[in-house]
């Protein structure tokens, strides 16, 4: 039996991160992939990054993988402007905040991480040990880590991407030996199936949120200059995928942990972000 745990975009909230770990130790986790995003916001960045760097196993010995989101190059940016010198024009952006945390080891451990839009890890050649050579990943999507690969932004909202939009933010990265590819960066828990000519469907797995449930965005999108994105509760989230055997096909499980998220909306207010705050307690981004 291969069990395996995905989780991203934890954005700092150590609370909600440790209510998942100790959720997995319930489920027979094999290995556990972290896909990206892990500090940048107003929460407790430093203390969730060293909390895992400790991951290189858990306690009872289920190895944690990393890589690197969107957000660790916008962080490391992000300190270098501040260790620069240079002028900050927001200063409770989500990376400046975070980037004000970090120490030298938390920093050195950023640095390190793979890029999530290597092609080892898209292919099946990254960690094939722990995941087999079927198994690909990212953070966004294989070609871009800020790029939504199971959603499209219309309009204010987020909306299931179609089966063409996959196949073309797909093609040509994914090999067709590829059975399952697990990605981040929308926040939005999803699996879907994609049908492929001479080859298996593709199972595409997005766990959701560890740390942050609601957020809205201003980036472009051919149909959108602005979206929110919306779990609708303050639940932290992440998924696992199992099969009998090697080949075998996968089921995945959805899992929405429950946590106490008071004390990081607290702390999101104080750090002068009362959107956040409202994402935590809620699950929702306020409106004006």
């Amino acid at each position: 039996m291969q069990t395996i745990a995905f989780v991203s975009d934890i954005h700092g909230n150590l609370p909600a991160l440790q209510a998942v770990d100790q959720d997995m130790t319930t489920q027979s986790v094999n290995v556990v992939v972290n896909l990206g995003d892990a500090l940048s916001g107003p929460l407790l960045a430093r203390e969730t990054a060293h909390w895992l760097m400790q991951r290189h196993s858990r306690s009872d010995g289920t190895p944690w993988l990393h890589l690197a989101g969107n957000h660790e190059r916008q962080l490391l940016a992000a300190h270098h402007r501040l260790a620069s010198g240079q002028t900050v024009h927001n200063p409770t952006d989500s990376d400046h905040l975070a980037a004000q945390q970090m120490d030298a080891a938390a920093l050195a451990w950023v640095q390190a991480l793979p890029s999530s839009t290597h092609s080892d890890l898209w292919q099946g050649a990254w960690q094939p040990a722990l995941l087999g050579n079927d198994v690909a990943v990212c953070h966004g999507s294989p070609r871009h880590d800020t790029e939504y690969l199971l959603d499209t932004p219309e309009g204010e909202q987020v909306r299931l991407a179609t089966p063409a939009e996959l196949a073309e933010r797909l093609t040509p990265h994914l090999p067709p030996h590829i059975t399952l590819l697990a990605c981040g960066h929308s926040h939005l828990p999803r699996m879907l199936s994609l049908p492929r000519s001479g080859a298996p469907a593709l199972q595409l797995l997005n766990p959701g949120s560890v740390g942050l449930p609601a957020y809205d965005d201003d980036f472009p999108y051919p149909g959108s200059t602005y979206h929110r994105v919306e779990n609708g509760s303050p639940h932290a989230r992440y998924a696992i995928a199992t099969r009998p055997a090697p080949q075998a096909p996968w089921t995945m499980a959805l899992r929405c942990v429950p946590y106490d998220p008071e004390p990081m909306a607290r702390l999101a207010e104080r750090s002068g972000r009362p959107d956040w705050s409202h994402a935590l307690r809620t699950g929702h981004m306020p409106r004006h």
